[in-house]
């Protein structure tokens, strides 16, 4: 009898796991290369046999459909306007990939009513059953909704470039998160390196300063280097990984993927992104 409950007990605590990792990508400023890694990263974990949502959660930009060149009328708040699912609002890209494009009105999402919310974060439950990883593509820089909608995440990783700038802004973009006490996964990738070595130093500058001062942990989940071929891929309105996928930065993304894949194998996610949305969100 008690094997029975033990085993019991072991099904309804893996039936109550969230299946999805929420993972957001964000930037400390614009132009580092952040939605093209959010793309690229999202098509080549589908390669993996990965079920992969991505939002693109830049406000009014609709980066995706421009690296894509696709053309989409529908976003998240389609599901209001147009008494829409989900499903609905989806669109199917390379490799599988499902994807829901930026809009306008997602400015204002946070400032629905109370029901209307409940109604988005029901419809997000259901997504969250059919993928691996949901991936939201935030815009850069860090607003009090923002900050919300990232604390109720599993792992944020944060994209940054050589550029004494973009290190800076990643660094502030940590320190909000920081002292705002989200308590995800904080991950850095540096995009468009010259050299193994100065990606290195960006993370070791970076990460010394952020133990020393915030006394927390950053992971490293890798580098990209700059190459011609990317800026191609992007002009061609394609993915790099599927444009050139012999070149450098494919390479680096296929790394990347493969890493945080093996990584994420045996590690469930500690929480419900759609509990701890709601929990933050709504009144009580």
């Amino acid at each position: 009898m008690s094997d029975q409950a033990t085993i019991l007990r072991e099904k309804l605590q893996f039936a109550n796991q969230p299946k999805s990792k929420v993972i957001g990508i964000v930037s400390g400023k614009g132009g580092v290369g952040k939605s093209n890694f959010s793309l690229n990263f999202a098509i080549s974990l589908c390669q993996k046999s990965k079920k992969v949502l991505l939002l693109d959660f830049d406000v009014g930009m609709g980066n995706i459909d421009v690296l894509l060149g696709t053309v989409t009328n529908l976003s998240i708040i389609d599901i209001f306007n147009k008494n829409l699912t989900i499903r609905d609002i989806m669109n199917i890209g390379p490799d599988g990939l499902k994807y829901i494009s930026g809009g306008s009105g997602l400015s204002n999402i946070f400032s629905l009513s109370e029901s209307k919310l409940t109604h988005l974060f029901n419809e997000l439950d259901t997504a969250i059953e059919e993928f691996d990883y949901i991936i939201f593509d935030m815009g850069a820089g860090v607003s009090e909704q923002t900050i919300k909608l990232l604390s109720a995440m599993h792992e944020i990783f944060v994209i940054t470039t050589p550029e004494p700038t973009a290190i800076m802004d990643a660094y502030a973009m940590i320190k909000h998160l920081v002292l705002n006490q989200v308590r995800a996964k904080l991950s850095i990738v540096v995009n468009r390196i010259s050299s193994q070595k100065e990606g290195e130093s960006v993370h070791f500058r970076l990460e010394q300063a952020i133990k020393h001062f915030m006394n927390v942990e950053v992971n490293l989940l890798g580098m990209i280097f700059d190459d011609p071929s990317v800026r191609k891929a992007v002009i061609s309105q394609k993915p790099f990984i599927l444009h050139s996928p012999s070149s450098q930065p494919s390479k680096n993304i296929e790394f990347i993927s493969k890493k945080y894949v093996n990584e994420d194998f045996n590690e469930q996610p500690s929480h419900s992104f759609i509990h701890r949305m709601k929990s933050l969100f709504l009144k009580r």
